[in-house]
């Protein structure tokens, strides 16, 4: 039926006025009275609905919002300590777009990781890995900082690249006098990001206290379900010389794939 002038105007209402309320049933709260409120004389007045559901969907917004708070803080922690990118310059451009693709293989190591990029949170709830090996100049680190660059610029979320190698140095160093963090704080820098690009995995001596820092460095980030993008020259059976068998297990846990980078290496091409 047309609404007659009569009718829209018996609609509107004073701001905030409640014009008429109704006894009605929400699916998931049960009986409520609904209230029809006012917006002004120049538009229409609305039914407020089921409390209860306005409620939790302000809840969610809220936890929604913190969230992000609780990120950025998170973030800006993090590059406050490492400097102004967690990406380095070097690699602040690299994407999927450029990255270049030249045979299935190297196609098939790009869709790989760029649905790791797109489908990041999903993977990052189950605290799922990427381990990518092989060859010198093949690409791995091009793609691990594509995938960190996306998170950053598409869920904004902190991602942090470093080499074992400064890692360990890290670590090492909190066992000076002199240092201004000690080790737990040396490990909660590198736990904190919601994901860990480690790259030049197995260029160390495969020492007892490097393959230590490993443990502690990719055991800390398991227990917190935080990803690790874990970039090596050596092949998977020289990866536990160098990590040890405990971590690459963790690494492979939860669906955590492993990607060989068989190729030769195209370093000086376009794209690398």
């Amino acid at each position: 039926m047309a609404r007659t002038v009569s009718n829209v105007v018996s609609m509107m209402g004073d701001f905030g006025k409640t014009i008429s309320s109704e006894k009605r049933v929400c699916s998931d709260h049960g009986a409520y009275t609904d209230f029809l409120t006012g917006l002004g004389k120049a538009r229409p007045a609305v039914w407020s609905g089921c409390q209860q559901c306005a409620e939790e969907r302000r809840a969610e917004a809220d936890r929604i919002e913190q969230e992000k708070i609780i990120r950025e803080n998170t973030r800006r922690s993090i590059e406050s300590r490492v400097g102004r990118s967690c990406i380095p310059p070097r690699f602040s451009d690299r994407t999927f777009a450029n990255f270049r693709v030249s045979s299935a293989e190297q196609k098939q190591a790009a869709n790989i990781c760029r649905e790791y990029a797109e489908n990041f949170p999903a993977h990052a709830q189950r605290g799922r890995s990427l381990m990518l090996l092989g060859n010198v100049g093949t690409g791995k680190t091009h793609l691990a900082t594509a995938v960190g660059n996306h998170i950053i610029r598409e869920f904004s979320l902190a991602a942090l690249y470093v080499t074992a190698g400064s890692v360990i140095r890290h670590v090492k160093s909190s066992f000076d006098r002199d240092t201004a963090h000690n080790e737990v704080q040396a490990y909660q820098l590198f736990a904190a990001p919601d994901l860990l690009i480690l790259d030049e995995v197995g260029v160390q001596n495969a020492t007892e206290f490097e393959r230590t820092v490993m443990f502690e460095l990719i055991n800390s980030r398991y227990e917190a379900m935080k990803p690790t993008i874990v970039i090596s020259n050596r092949g998977r059976d020289e990866l536990p010389t160098y990590m040890g068998d405990r971590v690459v297990d963790r690494l492979r846990e939860n669906g955590g794939k492993l990607v060989l980078f068989t190729w030769e290496s195209q370093r000086g091409k376009e794209g690398f």
